[in-house]
């Protein structure tokens, strides 16, 4: 049975940056949610929630979500919302591991300062702390209840594969 990790965590937090480098440690295959949205629908997640909603877009993602080949061990990188709507974080934990990418806020802004304009579209460039801030309080109770984190910072890319190890279930024959 193959094995699939659902990395979570904000925009910014390194999800996929981090998620494909486990893959590539681990000989698992590598899925971003947000190239699979646009490879499915011609449009990325920014054009979705600028041209129509977040709410068109949460739909149009947990489709793409839903729609991955699990054939081969996989990580997915998922969207920072992507656990937090359309039950997709029960469907996740169903079909495989979630963990949490628990970044400091600092980190975070950093990282979102030097991301190109627009490219974050729930992130208001003109005051990312207070918008940043908002994001994390609503969505808050959703990662919570993802049952395994990670401080990236906290550990070296070795240890993040130990733990990676420790938390997917065993190697299986296919």
């Amino acid at each position: 049975m193959p094995r699939t990790l659902f990395i979570c965590g904000l925009p910014g937090s390194g999800k996929s940056t981090l998620g494909k480098k486990i893959a590539n440690k681990l000989k698992f295959k590598f899925i971003d949610l947000d190239i699979q949205i646009l490879d499915d629908t011609g449009n990325s997640p920014a054009h979705w929630i600028s041209a129509h909603s977040d709410e068109v877009f949460r739909k149009k993602e947990a489709e793409s979500l839903r729609k991955i080949n699990f054939e081969d061990d996989t990580v997915v990188s998922c969207g920072g919302g992507t656990p937090c709507f359309e039950d997709n974080l029960t469907w996740m934990l169903q079909h495989g591991t979630c963990v949490f990418l628990d970044v400091l806020e600092g980190m975070i802004l950093r990282r979102l300062e030097q991301a190109e304009l627009g490219a974050r579209p729930l992130i208001n460039e003109n005051n990312m702390v207070e918008s940043l801030r908002s994001l994390i309080e609503s969505r808050k109770s959703c990662y919570d209840k993802i049952p395994h984190r990670i401080e990236p910072h906290r550990l070296s890319f070795e240890e993040i594969i130990v733990e990676m190890k420790r938390i997917l279930p065993a190697d299986q024959p296919k």
